[in-house]
């Protein structure tokens, strides 16, 4: 028997009823073995799911539980946001208990047995806060999380950019990534350019109080556009520049201190989102693609080489498949990167509220501004 309780929710919905059983059948797996408590499939009251939902009357040891959806307008990203933020939370309302272990996925997200039953039983050994809040003699701010939350991906060099789609931690620690959305969250996610921001805002809004750096990130976000081209030029200008690696290695110590990134090996993790399958039929679960990084792993693994800070932060994506990179730039000495540089710069994100780095935080982002206009411009 297992020493924590460990409850799944399952939110949204999926077109395919064969990867709905792929997604559910290794979660029945684990609670058959007590490993997991309690299975919650939690989606919207709206008709039109009837059919899609209609596959979950064979699995009696789910617990499906529909809730009013929310009346929101705008553009599907704006919706999503939304609909992401209330899914979650409806999720964790089913579940009571406080000191509960609780996987948040979805029905197109699927998970191997040996990985999860790894990831439940040895949570402890993977999610434990590191006792010490300093690294190289500087004190960083206290962690927010009491344990360390799973994700399987992280990007080093565009902050908060992490996976969403599935995770898990304590619920009391979950429980802060039901987003309290603005005006200026829901503009922004308006915004064709920024059709990560829902990504970012989930995590971002838990540490800007503490790391006041990422109120303006968050702000400016539309000057990161997720085009291909035009972040190529976008990194090349961030390496050169002092205020970005202070954006960098605050996203890193969270990460390192809060979060435990695990993409595991090939065919572990599997993920087929609607928007990698627009053309697919989802009658034919063999038409069906998994999105990326799921696709290349090892690829994706292999360019981070952690023990160096500049060669993971200098590619277009830096998603990051492990804890290897972020370790390995508190713990060990980077040729290139001086302990005195990192040590002079996590020293000023831990002081950045005094706002010691206002002027070079203005200079920075006065020229993405320049050139995201003339990226504009020419195109």
């Amino acid at each position: 028997m297992i020493a924590r309780p460990t409850d799944v929710l399952v939110t949204g919905f999926t077109k395919s009823a064969a990867l709905m059983e792929k997604c559910l059948t290794p979660l029945l797996e684990l609670r058959q073995e007590n490993v997991v408590r309690d299975i919650h499939y939690v989606t919207w009251d709206a008709p039109d799911l009837d059919p899609l939902l209609a596959p979950l009357a064979q699995f009696s040891d789910i617990k499906l539980t529909r809730v009013p959806q929310p009346k929101v307008s705008g553009t599907s990203n704006q919706k999503g946001l939304v609909y992401q933020v209330r899914g979650l939370e409806a999720a964790l309302d089913q579940v009571v208990d406080d000191d509960v272990l609780v996987l948040k996925t979805r029905p197109d997200f699927v998970i191997d047995a040996d990985f999860l039953r790894d990831k439940i039983e040895n949570f402890e050994a993977y999610c434990t806060v590191p006792q010490r809040e300093t690294a190289l003699g500087v004190l960083m701010p206290k962690p927010i999380f009491d344990h360390k939350i799973w994700l399987p991906w992280a990007d080093c060099n565009q902050p908060f950019f992490w996976e969403d789609g599935a995770f898990m931690g304590l619920k009391t620690d979950v429980e802060h990534l039901v987003t309290p959305l603005s005006d200026q969250d829901m503009k922004i996610a308006g915004n064709p350019a920024c059709g990560f921001y829902p990504h970012v805002v989930r995590y971002a809004r838990i540490f800007c109080k503490r790391y006041p750096i990422f109120q303006s990130y968050i702000r400016h976000y539309d000057l990161l556009i997720n085009d291909l081209e035009y972040r190529e030029g976008l990194v090349g200008k961030g390496l050169t520049d002092h205020f970005f690696w202070h954006l960098v290695v605050a996203n890193a110590w969270i990460l390192y201190s809060q979060f435990h990134i695990d993409c595991g090996i090939p065919g572990e993790l599997q993920f087929y989102p609607n928007n990698a399958n627009k053309t697919a039929d989802w009658s034919d679960f063999s038409t069906l693609n998994v999105t990326p990084p799921y696709d290349q792993i090892d690829g994706w693994r292999i360019g981070t080489k952690p023990g160096r800070a500049m060669d993971a932060a200098y590619r277009v994506f830096a998603r990051l498949m492990d804890d290897a990179w972020q370790t390995a730039l508190f713990t060990k000495d980077m040729p290139d990167m001086e302990p005195r540089v990192l040590r002079a710069i996590m020293h000023n994100v831990a002081h950045s509220p005094n706002g010691r780095l206002k002027a070079m935080e203005m200079a920075y982002y006065r020229k993405l501004t320049a050139y995201r206009d003339a990226f504009v411009r020419q195109t």
